[in-house]
C-alpha cells in the first residue's frame, strides 16, 4: 500500500516539472519579446532623454540607479519632465529612449536589442526543454533527437547574442 502511494506522489513530479517549463518559458518569451519589441523601434514612441539628475535606490545590498530628465518624443506630441530611466547615466547627456505603453522608458540601441534578444531565445530553450521532457516520456528517439538538436542551437544563439549584447553595451560605457 505505502509503495502504491510513494509511486502515485512521484509519477506526479515530473509533470509538474514539465508544466513549470513550459509556464516559465512562456512568460519569460512573452516578457522578453514586449521589450525587444521597444527596444527595436517596433513600438512605443521614440524620443531623445536630456538627463537632469540621477539617483540611487538600494535593495538588498544592490545599487539601483534611476535617472532623471526631461523626455521630448521626436514628433513633438509628447514631452514628459519627469521621465525616468533605470539605467546610469551621465548628468547632462541625452539618450534616445522609446516610451512604452505603460509610460515607461526603455532605451534602444544595439545593446539593449541583442539583450532582449538572448532572453528572448532563453525562454525558447526552457520551452524546448519542455517539449523535449515531453517527448523523451511519451514519444520515439527520433522526435527527441529533433529537439535536442533545435535546443543545441538556441543555446548557441542565446550565447552569441548575450555576448554581442554584453560587448555593445561594454564599448556604449567607454
Amino acid at each position: 500500500m505505502r509503495e502504491r502511494t510513494n509511486r502515485r506522489r512521484t509519477a506526479g513530479r515530473p509533470l509538474l516539472v514539465i508544466t513549470g517549463l513550459f509556464v516559465a518559458g512562456t512568460a519569460v518569451t512573452w516578457l522578453a519579446v514586449t521589450h525587444l519589441a521597444y527596444a527595436t523601434g517596433m513600438a512605443g514612441t521614440s524620443g531623445p532623454l536630456s538627463v537632469q539628475s540621477c539617483s540611487y535606490s538600494q535593495t538588498g545590498g544592490h545599487r539601483y540607479p534611476h535617472c532623471h530628465g526631461i523626455f521630448r518624443s521626436d514628433d513633438g506630441t509628447v514631452v514628459d519632465t519627469d521621465a525616468t530611466v533605470d539605467s546610469d547615466l551621465p548628468v547632462g547627456s541625452t539618450v534616445a529612449l522609446r516610451r512604452t505603453s505603460s509610460d515607461t522608458y526603455e532605451q534602444i540601441g544595439v545593446d539593449a536589442v541583442f539583450g532582449w534578444l538572448a532572453l528572448s531565445l532563453f525562454g525558447l530553450v526552457v520551452l524546448t526543454l519542455g517539449a523535449t521532457a515531453v517527448r523523451a516520456r511519451t514519444g520515439p528517439e527520433t522526435g527527441s533527437r529533433r529537439l535536442r538538436v533545435l535546443l543545441g542551437v538556441l543555446l548557441t544563439a542565446t550565447l552569441t547574442s548575450a555576448f554581442i549584447g554584453g560587448v555593445a553595451g561594454l564599448l556604449q560605457g567607454l
